[in-house]
């Protein structure tokens, strides 16, 4: 049946596209050649007609008007399937592609369509060709987003952008073994909005994408951006490139909790320990205690001021043979960890805000939502649970598939894509309706 059913669709679409474009002039038939074609039920076989090529132009041009080949005879069903694949068979190909490895993913294809075999280079053929034509209409989104930005139906006054970077494992070991990619998502009065990655290593490019998922965010000339980030001042340079407004920055105070943390777990170490704790021990932890209370509370310089004296504290203790050899080697090892949380907090002091206030007046302090977005994004599909090898154009189209399939929005590019994709009118009625 699903064969008659093609078989009839073919023959209808060939007797529309009979005549000429140009012309009008009605081309004859060549031959009839046997063609096999995957669809969403399986495979089928049926007979794709060629016609002869009008002569009425100097030089052959398609429906497009572009010129091409010169031959004897073209197909008139080409154009249709030019992969030979319908557009529901290329859907699933993507929107597996973007959730699992490509040969899991031809597995399930096949599973779902019913094909004998489908080659997992066919699936990211097909995700990578659908990847690109999503880029390509982002990168027109995010290129004019400021001069349609007063067209919005629905402005927004404030948008929040948490963003950040990984790396994933280079297939082109020989010049680099990683290579970075950038991700992070747009948040809108508290909800979680559009996504955001790049896999490319061309800030340009970054920063259209970036503009792109502002713009489909609500974005004007008069939007306030607010970014929170983990204290790496390129990032948000990026989303300044292309934001109008910015917020006062402000440090995430996750990473400063982290590193702060990892100072005050040496010191808090007792386990199996009967000895007297040191003074110098004391006297440290406590100060940690107090470095945290000031740097919630904004007082920045302060708490800088504080964790100098930690660090010379536990430098003291460390070179101190007076006390017991465990004590000293948690000491060591909180003054390394103190020396790098003094040079964070020194190389940021400027961003430093009072973390309480901010909370209270609804600003978000803490980038949990970018390390989400990049574990969801990311992390599940390119390097943790899935260790693979990427280049930078596979990599980044992939991105620009799942970005799409996570934002539930893959089945409005294919309605774009291909016209007729699921349309409202082609979909079955309510029961009992006419």
């Amino acid at each position: 049946m699903q064969s008659a059913v093609v078989q009839d669709q073919i023959t209808a679409h060939d007797h529309r596209g009979r005549s000429c474009h140009y012309c009008g002039r009605y081309r004859r038939i060549k031959d009839w050649r046997g063609r096999q074609i995957d669809t969403a039920l399986g495979r089928v076989r049926v007979r794709i007609p060629r016609v002869v090529t009008c002569q009425c132009l100097p030089e052959p041009l398609d429906e497009e008007g572009e010129i091409t080949a010169l031959r004897d005879s073209e197909s008139t069903v080409e154009r249709l399937l030019p992969k030979r694949r319908t557009p529901e068979v290329s859907y699933l190909c993507a929107k597996h592609g973007a959730s699992s490895p490509y040969r899991t993913a031809a597995r399930a294809v096949c599973e779902v369509t019913g094909l004998p075999r489908l080659s997992h280079a066919t699936v990211r053929s097909e995700t990578t060709s659908c990847g690109e034509h999503i880029e390509d209409e982002q990168f027109e989104i995010g290129w004019l987003a400021l001069d349609r930005a007063g067209g919005q139906p629905d402005p927004a006054q404030h948008l929040r952008v948490s963003i950040d970077g990984t790396v994933i494992t280079s297939a082109n070991k020989v010049e680099f073994s990683k290579f970075e990619v950038i991700a992070g998502r747009v948040e809108r009065d508290g909800h979680p909005g559009r996504r955001f990655a790049c896999a490319m290593q061309r800030r340009s490019l970054t920063c259209v994408l970036i503009a792109a998922a502002l713009a489909q965010s609500g974005m004007t000339r008069r939007t306030e951006v607010d970014v929170v980030n983990d204290g790496a001042r390129g990032m948000r340079s990026i989303v300044a490139e292309v934001a109008p407004r910015m917020a006062p920055r402000i440090i995430d105070w996750f990473h400063i909790a982290m590193k702060l943390q990892a100072v005050r777990t040496p010191i808090a170490a007792r386990k199996g320990i009967w000895t007297p704790i040191p003074s110098s021990i004391v006297r440290a932890e406590r100060l940690a205690t107090k470095v945290r209370d000031a740097l919630w509370r904004g007082k920045g310089e302060v708490a800088i001021a504080m964790l100098d004296t930690v660090q010379a504290t536990l430098a003291e203790a460390a070179s101190d043979h007076n006390i017991h050899e465990f004590f000293r080697g948690c000491s060591r090892t909180a003054e390394r960890a103190a020396m790098k949380l003094l040079e964070f907090l020194r190389n940021n002091r400027d961003d430093l805000v009072d973390y309480q206030r901010a909370r209270m007046a609804g600003r978000r302090i803490s980038t949990a939502s970018a390390e989400s977005v990049m574990n969801h994004l990311i992390n599940r599909r390119m390097s943790k649970l899935q260790q693979m090898r990427w280049n930078y154009a596979s990599a980044h189209r992939m991105l620009m598939v799942r970005v799409e399939l996570l934002d539930g929005r893959l089945e409005n590019c294919f309605r774009r894509r291909f016209p007729g994709f699921r349309s409202p009118d082609a979909a079955p009625g309510p029961k009992g309706s006419p």
